[in-house]
């Protein structure tokens, strides 16, 4: 599972510890993929710390956890580790030909559409959404968003989406988001009527958009015409997150 057992962290035999960023203006996290893990630990009802203290893994990763003194680094083998060690798939339902639709749209969604939402928050010149998610001010703020600007610039060129002009990179992520749309039609759900392991990559994704993007192209394809991906949010919000308001900082952004 590419874990190992990590070198100055305390061995916790007794519990699970997801470490991560710290909680988000108007979400849990101001990153999708911390927010993938913990609400898959909600779905699967495992006990869980959080440690918002940003250590990064050995990877150079995070989000990653702390199980039984072994380090998992990135939010999909956490996920797998999990699964295999408590026996618990989400997937369980879903025949071969599902899995395989999920599979496509999981990378669509973290390989594609992601790296579209990256292009507005960390490389657009107006720095105002970055420096509002966050938390930090003065000097290092003006560092951390030259750096994360800098960086983040790097990874989509390595990627291949940030060789792209703005123009042809928004009409990526309009397609993506329209596609999630269709495909989620009247369903409660990304599969069907039952949660899977899709909707917790879908909700970490679509839920940075609603909440974390305000004014933002994607933002306003989303509210304006894709509600049933507003209504969808919304419902996992209530069905896996009834203490959201304790875990967000309340920072206005809009």
């Amino acid at each position: 599972m590419g874990s190992k057992l990590m070198k100055n962290v305390p061995h916790r035999p007794d519990g699970l510890i997801l470490y991560q960023l710290g909680r988000g203006p108007m979400a849990p996290s101001i990153s999708p993929f911390p927010l993938k893990l913990e609400t898959f630990c909600r779905i699967a009802e495992l006990p869980y710390q959080n440690d918002h203290t940003a250590k990064f893994s050995s990877k150079g990763k995070t989000p990653w956890m702390l199980i039984d003194g072994i380090a998992v680094s990135d939010s999909q083998l956490c996920i797998n580790y999990l699964k295999e060690k408590f026996d618990f798939d989400l997937n369980g339902h879903l025949n071969a030909a599902d899995k395989g639709v999920a599979r496509g749209l999981q990378k669509m969604i973290e390989e594609n559409l992601y790296w579209t939402m990256c292009h507005v928050t960390f490389c657009s010149d107006d720095k105002s959404l970055l420096k509002k998610l966050l938390p930090y001010t003065g000097l290092r703020m003006w560092f951390m968003t030259f750096l994360l600007s800098i960086v983040i610039k790097l990874e989509m060129w390595g990627h291949g989406m940030g060789r792209h002009t703005d123009e042809e990179i928004w009409t990526i992520g309009k397609s993506d988001m329209e596609a999630l749309s269709q495909f989620l039609g009247n369903k409660d759900y990304m599969m069907g009527e039952r949660v899977s392991e899709l909707d917790c990559v879908a909700f970490g994704m679509l839920a940075q958009i609603l909440w974390h993007m305000p004014g933002t192209p994607h933002h306003k394809l989303m509210t304006e015409s894709l509600k049933n991906l507003v209504d969808y949010c919304e419902r996992m919000k209530e069905a896996f997150w009834p203490d959201w308001d304790e875990c967000i900082t309340h920072k206005k952004i809009d």
